[in-house]
C-alpha cells in the first residue's frame, strides 16, 4: 500500500486493486510496449535493485574510465589487449557527457558507496604491495 499526490494536489493511497493502480499499471504497461517493439529488452526490477546495479555497473565504469582518463595515457608500441581494453574504457566514457556522468552519481545513492569502495580496495591493494616489499 501506498499514496500519491494526484494533479489536483489531493493524496491518494493506492492499494493493488484500486481503480488508481489498474489505470496506472495499464499506463505503464503501455510505455514499457514502447521500448520493447523498439527491440529493448524490459528486465522487471525494484528502484531499489535497479539503483545498485546501476552504480555497480554504469557508474563504476564511467568513474573508472574518467580516473584513468585523468591519467593521460596514451597507446604505447607495446601496448596489450588489456590496455587498449583500458584505453577503449577511457575514450567510451569521456566522449559521454559529464552531466551523464554526474546524473549518475547524483541520482544514486548508491554511487557514494561505489567511490568508498573504491577507495578502500586501493588501499588495500595499495597495503598489499607495501608488504610484499619486504619478501
Amino acid at each position: 500500500e501506498s499514496s500519491f499526490v494526484d494533479s489536483q494536489g489531493t493524496i491518494r493511497d493506492v492499494h493493488e486493486n484500486s481503480n488508481a493502480h489498474v489505470e496506472g499499471m495499464d499506463r505503464m504497461e503501455r510505455f514499457l510496449s514502447i521500448w520493447e517493439e523498439e527491440g529493448c529488452q524490459m528486465t522487471p526490477l525494484s528502484c531499489k535493485d535497479h539503483d545498485t546495479y546501476a552504480a555497480d555497473s554504469q557508474f563504476i565504469t564511467h568513474l573508472m574510465g574518467r580516473i584513468l582518463g585523468q591519467q593521460g595515457l596514451q597507446p604505447t608500441p607495446i601496448d596489450t589487449r588489456g590496455f587498449q581494453s583500458v584505453l577503449k574504457l577511457i575514450e567510451n566514457t569521456n566522449a559521454d557527457s559529464f552531466d551523464l556522468f554526474y546524473g549518475l552519481y547524483k541520482f544514486n545513492r548508491n554511487s557514494g558507496d561505489t567511490i568508498e569502495r573504491l577507495r578502500d580496495a586501493l588501499d588495500t591493494i595499495t597495503r598489499s604491495l607495501e608488504e610484499h616489499k619486504s619478501y
